[in-house]
């Protein structure tokens, strides 16, 4: 019997060990439940998870403490520079402008060889003193070369060179036409210049610009302005009193007496019978003595002075027009020995070839 209790008591000691344990009575917090409220119940199972709550929370705790030490440690790294906004812009335009500038001549030299900008007509207005024929030899444009390789400006400058041609344009109406517009000179008078070796003549223009010297041959049916040839000489045969086509520049004092004389000669193209433009031989400018002026018909002097040129260029009109008749005492315009439209403010002086 005592056998068979050990063996019994053996299985049960076994099976204890597989056996579920039992669920404890929940405490309950002291003071709690003598207050009335319900009480509060603390499990094993709520114990194990604070624990295990404290474990990962310290784990936490220390990763993140390593990881502080790390970002001590780490060496500080530059921030990457960004790259200006207006910079990639600037460079593709760069890139743009290269390559249109190494493809530029190739691409020229292919279109120019075309036919349809092959040059069929040459148009040339303007001409007066120069030729349409002389316009082309001095630019040396031809038929069929190409408009596209014309220079209108290298072309506008060689025409400026001339000495008549005031002022030129050079257009290329495409596809083959070109067009040049010239602006020659006018000339008013001549004036006459002391040049090494003598004397020469130069044409002067309603501006007072010395623009060509006259060639044999040449128009010189013209006034002729004296009276600066060897004043003030700039040694290169042309006075400082007028502005040169070249340099735009002159005396003050004497360029405005040969502003006088310009507006006297504008006054005369007004074609007075009794005082024609052709009549008018010569204006002799002084800096001392004024204007005088010389007829073509007659060879006494007529003495402007200086200033109110309009006016006196009245008078004279109504004293050539007396002049020109014969007066009750027989006085005409052949009996002069010279004029004087300066001898009063208001008094024009007659006299006579006998009269000393």
């Amino acid at each position: 019997m005592k056998g068979l209790k050990n063996v019994l008591n053996a299985l049960k000691n076994i099976g204890s060990l597989f056996r579920l344990p039992k669920k404890r009575n929940r405490s309950v917090r002291g003071g709690i439940a003598g207050r009335g409220t319900q009480p509060v119940f603390t499990s094993r199972s709520a114990v194990q998870d604070q624990k295990r709550g404290g474990i990962v929370s310290r784990i936490r705790s220390l990763f993140k403490r390593s990881a502080r030490r790390k970002d001590l440690n780490r060496v500080p790294v530059m921030a990457k520079r960004r790259t200006p906004r207006g910079l990639i812009p600037v460079c593709l335009l760069v890139f743009v402008v290269s390559l249109v500038f190494l493809a530029y001549s190739p691409l020229v030299n292919a279109v120019s060889g075309m036919n349809i900008f092959k040059i069929q007509e040459i148009s040339i207005n303007g001409c007066r003193k120069t030729s349409p024929a002389l316009i082309r030899e001095l630019t040396g444009i031809r038929y069929q070369a190409s408009l596209l390789r014309l220079n209108p400006e290298h072309i506008a400058a060689i025409l400026r060179a001339h000495p008549w041609i005031a002022a030129v344009e050079v257009k290329r109406d495409w596809p083959d036409v070109v067009v040049v517009s010239i602006k020659e000179y006018a000339a008013e008078a001549l004036i006459a210049q002391d040049v090494p070796g003598g004397k020469q003549f130069f044409y002067l223009d309603k501006s007072g610009v010395v623009f060509a010297p006259v060639e044999p041959g040449q128009d010189m049916d013209l006034p002729v302005i004296t009276g600066l040839e060897a004043k003030e000489d700039n040694g290169q045969g042309r006075s400082n009193a007028v502005r040169d086509r070249d340099s735009g520049s002159g005396d003050g004092g004497r360029s405005e007496m040969i502003s006088e004389a310009l507006t006297l000669l504008k006054l005369v193209r007004q074609n007075n019978p009794n005082l024609p433009l052709q009549n008018l031989s010569e204006i002799h400018v002084d800096r001392d003595a004024g204007m005088t002026i010389y007829l073509a018909d007659y060879p006494f002097p007529i003495y402007f002075g200086f200033g109110a040129v309009r006016t006196k260029y009245s008078r004279l009109k109504r004293v050539l027009e007396i002049l020109y008749k014969e007066t009750e005492q027989g006085m005409t315009i052949a009996d002069v020995a010279y004029i004087r439209m300066d001898y009063l403010e208001n008094k024009v002086l007659v006299a006579h070839s006998g009269s000393g």
